[in-house]
């Protein structure tokens, strides 16, 4: 019996194209029935920015869910990223938002924008400090919070999400954040893409049920989303990690994870062809499993 009470969702990586390449693609996995579109959140690199692509893109679609793989807590004040969110949410019809969020990897990145990079620990806290602020936004016409580097004072986010609040998703591996996102958030995201191995994903997931039945939640109701690629195909295939194979074989790795707690594969397709993967992967596995 299946260990998550969530429906399976299938969504498309963005990764790092060009405007019109990259609408094209959100566009595409819409309209064959992928759930989500995911964006990368690294400024430093030759991409377009995570939050303004996933602006542009959420305007110009009509359904698909809109988030990023992780949205990387350091580069952004977290009160102005709660307004940013609801704005969002506010601009695409309400409920096509969620938030997943990283306590930030890749030191050079911040360092070459200026923006301290704090000792693992300290981005652990500074993220779960983020949390409680943006929660307390959205629910309060004023809220003050004081945390250990990041606080409010008095400061208010209107409009307010279209549901009252904005589900959060923690990108997360270690301990510490593992048991955070068991006990305070929506879904989990397993950081640094596809599992090592099915032993790796069980501890994983243990350390994230473990936590959510000490904080009295159902565990079962927490989305668990992995990253890979998709490879749909009979000959010999490159060598990647995540749904590779025939679809007969990548339907039985879904149904595998699936029974492990796994409900969401968010999936990087090839960078040519790539919508015609993205039709042919729903037509031959999404659709079969629905």
């Amino acid at each position: 019996m299946s260990r998550t009470k969530n429906p399976l969702r299938f969504g498309v990586n963005i990764g790092g194209r060009p405007f019109p390449e990259a609408l094209s693609l959100a566009r595409a996995a819409e309209e064959a029935g992928f759930d989500t579109v995911a964006f990368t959140d690294r400024p430093p690199e030759n991409n377009l920015e995570a939050w303004t692509l996933a602006t542009a893109i959420g305007v110009m679609t009509r359904r698909v869910i809109l988030t990023h793989s992780t949205l990387n807590v350091p580069f952004r004040n977290p009160a102005l990223l709660a307004k940013m969110a609801a704005s969002l949410d506010a601009v695409t019809g309400g409920g096509r938002v969620e938030l997943t969020l990283g306590a930030g990897g890749q030191e050079p990145h911040y360092r070459s924008y200026g923006i301290h990079f704090g000792t693992d620990g300290e981005r652990v806290t500074d993220l779960i400090d983020a949390v409680a602020i943006m929660r307390g936004l959205w629910a309060n016409e004023s809220f003050s919070y004081k945390g250990a580097r990041l606080s409010v004072e008095n400061a208010a986010v209107t409009p307010t999400p279209a549901s009252g609040s904005i589900p959060i998703w923690i990108g997360a591996l270690g301990p510490r954040m593992m048991r955070f996102t068991g006990a305070q958030a929506e879904g989990w995201m397993k950081n640094r893409g596809w599992p090592e191995s099915t032993a790796q994903l069980t501890e994983l997931i243990g350390l994230l049920e473990g936590a959510a039945q000490k904080a009295g939640r159902d565990p079962a109701t927490i989305r668990r989303v992995l990253n890979g690629a998709a490879v749909l195909g009979s000959g010999p295939q490159p060598v990647a990690r995540g749904l590779v194979g025939t679809s007969q074989q990548i339907m039985e790795t879904v149904h595998q994870y699936r029974e492990m707690g796994i409900d969401t594969f968010h999936l990087r397709f090839p960078d040519t062809g790539t919508e015609e993967h993205v039709r042919r992967f729903a037509e031959e596995v999404i659709i079969p499993l629905r």
